[in-house]
């Protein structure tokens, strides 16, 4: 049996985004950013979180201040992207956390809570939503992530 705090310290760190899909029951998966994802996932030892998310190939703006967008610009650079910080903390026995958000590029999420089931495989942290309806169908949003390690 893994301790609470062994949990703990695997959480700590910087992790960088793999590989991001939804999945249906029949194990099919969509990309919502065609799989050309970059990311970064921070979790201190004092229990906040930040994440940083989204398409790599986002279309880049005509004008230099990013105020100036048009309207096609701003929505494909919002849809492109999520970021958020808060705290987090962990549920040992059935295996989750919850990202307790301060702030979001996505408003609706703030001061609110984002619970993520979790699995680690050695220095990959996997995490999964509860599932949802995209398109018709209940797909379940998982994140991939790999510890990056100091060199």
């Amino acid at each position: 049996m893994t301790s609470k705090n062994s949990i703990n310290h695997k959480f700590i760190g910087n992790w960088n985004l793999i590989s991001m899909f939804s999945q249906a029951e029949d194990k099919s998966k969509i990309f919502p950013n065609s799989n050309q994802v970059n990311g970064l996932l921070i979790y201190t030892n004092d229990g906040i979180i930040s994440a940083q998310l989204g398409n790599a190939n986002r279309i880049k703006f005509k004008n230099q201040d990013f105020r100036k967008g048009n309207d096609f610009e701003i929505n494909q650079a919002f849809n492109g992207y999520i970021s958020y910080f808060g705290n987090y903390s962990i549920n040992h026995e059935k295996e989750y956390i919850v990202h307790d958000i301060k702030m979001s590029l996505f408003p609706n999420w703030i001061n609110t809570k984002v619970k993520r089931y979790y699995e680690f495989d050695e220095d990959i942290l996997t995490l999964k939503a509860t599932p949802i309806l995209y398109d018709n169908v209940l797909r379940t949003p998982t994140l991939i992530w790999q510890k990056i390690r100091s060199k």
